[in-house]
């Protein structure tokens, strides 16, 4: 009987030391669980607010690129020409309010939508030429500070000088609503969630707010100021009108409960703008990950200390195991919340290099641009001359004949990527012959093909099947990728054009034996921006959109693309359509 007290007595003994154990490291693991959590959380909402960011700084870059784009190729046009191309450009890219032109006197003469166009209305008389004016003595782009419209809501403008050499023209305004920008960028970053997204600008002016609507253009730091109220939250716009980014903590104002608030803000750097994203959510959200953490280990240390007190020595291998279940769940939160964040930064590095491949695609343009205006121009100053023979005259037209065509291209290739990315692009489906396709492909890149003495062969099957497509735009398919094919091929290579029937499917390879693609580029060389050396498509030309616009005509056509490359051996662009079916009515 002693023995057995003195038994009970121990494992009593070892119950209470177990117990005592149990609870100190449940206590030393809560805290550790609630710094880790509110570590990812914050990480999280951090990179929420730099993907807002960046994706609406490429959206503004993107409109203003376009406006300088038209400003600077139709420069010598006449003013109908100029205006003539406000409609596509507003039909065929997302984004724009309206397009408007101002003539020399400062009045707008030309609008798209014409509804929204304040024709007849002077920025001198109604004191709004400041900008006007700096747009052309500086000869920049110039863009103003978020504006109420006309017609309500807030606008940014964009104000593109047009200048035929040194005479002034007038300037393009592009005006982009602000809710065009927050309904595609900012409000869906809160679905289904708690909380808020707001924007400000450099002088703190609320360009959206997701819960005040009445705030809108209105100037949070004032109001602040004026009630005295909510120091902490006033010290976070501060922040972010500096251009800063980061976390932080304040009390929601008017609450009486104080609850906290935890924002995340960025900064939106679009030429000299600042603007500044927030994205605001209760620290509840975090309590909410923690306690699905604390429950497992309520659940955990009542359960050990329940088994601990029935006196079963078993109890410490349960202890152990239960343990061991506990720092499971606490690690699959835990890669859950690195996972998402991950994903998140993966995101965010992409848009990085997209921001990257898009200001080397500006530059590219640019250059592509400035290349045939100069030899337009060196041209024309030699047809000026009075002694100019007849043969020089009819080269120098010849050259500026090939550079404007260079320049429409370029244009093309812009208006045909932002069609297919728009969704705006209208296929004419019919019964089409992939030899027909081909043989008027080889056709067009013959010259180029034997300018580097490269040999084009086309090994298609007898009788190879018609697919259903529009004729115009795989033929422009085809070219494309022969051309691309002939830019990356040694002289005195070889191209190669196959094409086999598969289930209800005919498949057509473009084949080559150039410099090949490195294996990590190959999922990214259809990408828009994208380029695998843009040191030598600088020296070889081309602004890189032609395998963009392939994989977008041929999506378009319900269709596959991909490559298959190896370095120094050359490779293999393939892409599939869809038989035309014979009982198929056109």
């Amino acid at each position: 009987m002693k023995v057995n007290r003195d038994n009970r007595l121990v494992i009593l003994v070892i119950c209470i030391i177990l117990i005592c154990i149990v609870t100190f490291l449940g206590f030393k693991t809560h805290g550790e669980v609630e710094e880790l959590v509110q570590q990812q959380f914050n990480e999280q909402q951090l990179l929420l607010a730099r993907q807002a960011a960046l994706g609406i700084g490429e959206f503004a870059d993107e409109r203003v690129t376009i406006i300088e784009i038209l400003a600077r190729d139709r420069s010598e046009d006449s003013i109908d020409n100029i205006t003539g191309c406000f409609k596509p450009i507003y039909e065929e890219t997302s984004g724009f309010y309206s397009i408007e032109f101002i003539d020399t006197n400062g009045v707008v003469v030309y609008g798209y939508p014409e509804y929204r166009a304040p024709i007849g209305y002077n920025v001198y008389a109604e004191n709004r030429s400041s900008v006007f004016g700096s747009a052309r003595d500086l000869r920049e782009t110039e863009i103003s500070s978020s504006t109420a419209l006309f017609e309500g809501g807030l606008g940014s403008f964009i104000w593109v000088p047009v200048y035929e050499g040194e005479e002034f023209r007038g300037v393009i305004l592009g005006i982009i609503r602000m809710s065009t920008i927050t309904d595609r960028f900012l409000t869906p970053i809160m679905q289904n969630r708690t909380g808020y997204v707001y924007l400000i600008d450099r002088n703190g002016k609320s360009l959206y707010d997701g819960t005040r609507r009445e705030a809108i253009g209105k100037n949070y730091i004032k109001m602040l100021k004026e009630v005295n109220t909510n120091a902490s939250w006033l010290e976070i716009l501060n922040e972010q009108i500096n251009g800063s980014e980061g976390t932080a903590v304040y009390l929601k104002e008017g609450d009486e409960s104080n609850s906290e608030q935890i924002v995340a803000y960025a900064p939106v750097r679009w030429r000299d703008k600042i603007w500044s994203v927030g994205i605001s959510v209760p620290a509840s959200e975090v309590d909410h990950l923690i306690r699905s953490v604390y429950a497992k280990q309520m659940i955990f240390l009542s359960t050990v200390i329940a088994i601990i007190l029935g006196g079963s020595f078993g109890l410490i291998l349960m202890f152990s195991r239960w343990n061991k279940t506990l720092e499971a769940e606490v690690e699959s939160k835990t890669c859950d919340l690195t996972r998402t964040n991950e994903e998140l930064a993966q995101a965010n590095e992409r848009l990085k290099e997209l921001d990257k491949l898009k200001s080397e695609f500006v530059s590219m343009v640019s250059h592509e641009l400035k290349t045939p205006l100069a030899a337009m121009k060196t041209s024309a100053q030699v047809l000026e001359l009075a002694d100019v023979e007849e043969a020089t005259q009819q080269e120098m037209l010849s050259i500026i004949t090939r550079n404007i065509d260079r320049q429409t291209n370029l244009v093309n290739d812009l208006l045909d990527l932002s069609r297919v990315e728009s969704g705006r692009l209208e296929l004419k489906f019919v019964s089409v012959a992939l030899d027909t396709v081909i043989a008027d492909s080889i056709e067009i890149v013959k010259p180029a093909a034997e300018e580097k003495d490269i040999t084009l062969n086309v090994e298609l099957p007898a009788g190879l099947a018609s697919v259903k497509g529009d004729s115009e735009k795989l033929t422009q398919v085809v070219i494309n990728l022969i051309f691309n094919a002939i830019k990356f091929t040694p002289k005195h290579g070889r191209i190669t054009l196959k094409a086999k029937e598969t289930d209800g499917q005919v498949e057509v390879d473009v084949c080559d034996t150039g410099i090949g693609i490195p294996a990590e580029d190959l999922d990214k060389v259809f990408d828009k921006f994208y380029q695998v050396d843009s040191t030598l498509t600088r020296e070889t030309g081309g602004t890189g959109l032609g395998l963009a616009i392939c994989k977008g005509l041929i999506e378009a056509h319900n269709g596959r693309i991909w490559t298959e490359s190896e370095l120094g051996k050359g490779s293999t662009f393939s892409f599939t359509l869809d038989k035309w079916l014979k009982d198929k009515t056109d």
